[in-house]
């Protein structure tokens, strides 16, 4: 009996050695982040990011560092940052091309929580984040390397729809093995709460989980301020096409207005407004029925949070015109459309790793007792808990995006009401056109920059 509980000690003796080595806190958790985004306690969250490089092998941390720069003005700092989460990005896709069937997961333990896995973001994610460093080169006057995020968005897609493709294949074969093992995939387990969200008719209505009208927009604007739209065969139209196809609420962010001077004294004027902060990802437990027994094991399947600080009003007026700019970026409901996606190979892989828990726990049981089982039991619980914690994607990712180009009188004031904060800039006297780019973080952290060409 002896050397059977000493066997045991050793087996909770590794559970917990390898939560130790998993997981190490954030200095600023997810909630902790969000929260943080105040005038007050903005310079502190920057400087505690900056201060503590603890998890800089996440792309995450990269890419929420890059957020916070791009919203306090430091865009050279910023397209750093970003190019950091890219190398990230670009060691995994590397290895694979190599290995092209763990694309999804590549692969991490699976033993405790999907938490174990290494997240490399979604697709509209992939994306964002060059369309975001665009807006980096754009805000510091390099349109034609704002231009090359814009290609670099695009390139960026077709790898995630090769990963797309062999996590469907690797669905298929999850789904196989849990059948194998006696337990049902076919539907959305009850409990889950996303269960009504995935049925959104705007999530259902989605072309799909990369594509967003909003780059599609920018790069045709983007691509004609540069002058690079005739060279690339008139790439600025074919973006707009395709931003259209998204989305046709897309024509309403070019306006015209019949009251202005004579073109002399006129510019043009973009518009750009990102506000709130994406939903987060978290880890959700659902107890679910295993074997042909009345026995629970926990699935644990992803889930988000609800997004924060976004607009629920926009209007922008100058002197001869009030405009109400489309919400051309939806990133809550690209993540949503996301999860429905991938739901058949997070349910299949769920129930596998909830099976594997349970026949351990069993084992363990069986060969230590009740109190063994117990104990083995709490102790994949716990390390489950501490490993989710570390499970995080972008979540300073803007929620929404608004742009609007028009035509205005130079030296008129430009009236930016965002819900009751009203901004108010003067347009320049002796430009062509400026870009303003309006960060809406929270209600009382409004920041605001522009660029003139």
């Amino acid at each position: 009996m002896t050397s059977q509980y000493l066997q045991l000690y050793k087996i909770i003796f590794f559970l917990l050695i390898f939560i130790e080595i998993s997981t190490f806190a954030a200095s600023l958790s997810s909630t902790q982040l969000k929260n943080s985004l105040s005038e007050n306690s903005f310079s502190i969250a920057l400087s505690t990011l900056s201060n503590d490089t603890s998890k800089s092998d996440k792309i995450w941390y990269w890419l929420n560092f890059a957020r916070l720069q791009q919203a306090n003005g430091d865009f050279n700092a910023s397209i750093q940052s970003f190019e950091k989460a890219y190398a990230i990005l670009d060691e995994y896709e590397n290895r694979a091309k190599v290995s092209i069937r763990n694309a999804g997961s590549f692969l991490g333990s699976t033993f405790l929580s999907k938490g174990a896995e290494t997240y490399y973001g979604k697709g509209y994610e992939r994306s964002l984040m060059h369309t975001l460093n665009a807006l980096n080169y754009t805000m510091l006057g390099d349109f034609e390397g704002a231009a090359v995020e814009m290609r670099r968005m695009e390139q960026r897609q077709e790898f995630w729809l090769t990963e797309s493709e062999e996590k469907i294949k690797d669905a298929a074969d999850a789904k196989r093995q849990a059948q194998r093992q006696g337990s049902d995939v076919s539907s959305i387990p009850s409990g889950y709460s996303m269960g009504s969200l995935l049925e959104d008719p705007d999530v259902r209505s989605m072309a799909n989980n990369y594509q967003d009208p909003f780059s599609y927009t920018l790069s045709s604007i983007i691509l004609d301020i540069s002058g690079l739209s005739a060279a690339a065969g008139d790439a600025s139209a074919i973006s707009l096409k395709r931003a259209l196809a998204l989305n046709p609420e897309v024509s309403k962010v070019f306006v015209k207005s019949s009251a202005l001077p004579i073109k002399s004294s006129t510019l043009n004027v973009t518009v750009i407004v990102l506000s709130g902060e994406a939903p987060a990802i978290k880890i959700e437990r659902v107890r679910f029925p295993i074997f042909h027994a009345a026995e629970y094991t926990s699935l644990d399947l992803p889930s988000y949070t609800l997004p924060i600080n976004d607009l629920s009003s926009l209007s922008i007026s100058t002197s001869t015109m009030r405009l109400q700019p489309p919400r051309l970026l939806k990133s809550n409901i690209m993540a949503y459309k996301t999860l429905k996606d991938e739901l058949p190979s997070d349910l299949a892989k769920g129930v596998v790793r909830a099976t594997t828990r349970a026949v351990t726990a069993k084992q363990i049981t069986d060969k230590f007792g009740p109190l063994g089982g117990l104990i083995a039991s709490l102790s994949m619980d716990l390390g489950s808990s501490y490993v989710d914690k570390d499970y995080r994607n972008w979540e300073l990712l803007p929620n929404s995006g608004y742009i609007t180009k028009f035509e205005a009188k130079k030296g008129d004031t430009l009236d930016i009401m965002l819900n009751q904060n009203k901004k108010t800039v003067v347009l320049p006297t002796d430009k062509k056109g400026t870009v303003i780019l309006v960060d809406y973080l929270t209600q009382d952290n409004v920041r605001i920059h522009y660029v003139t060409y």
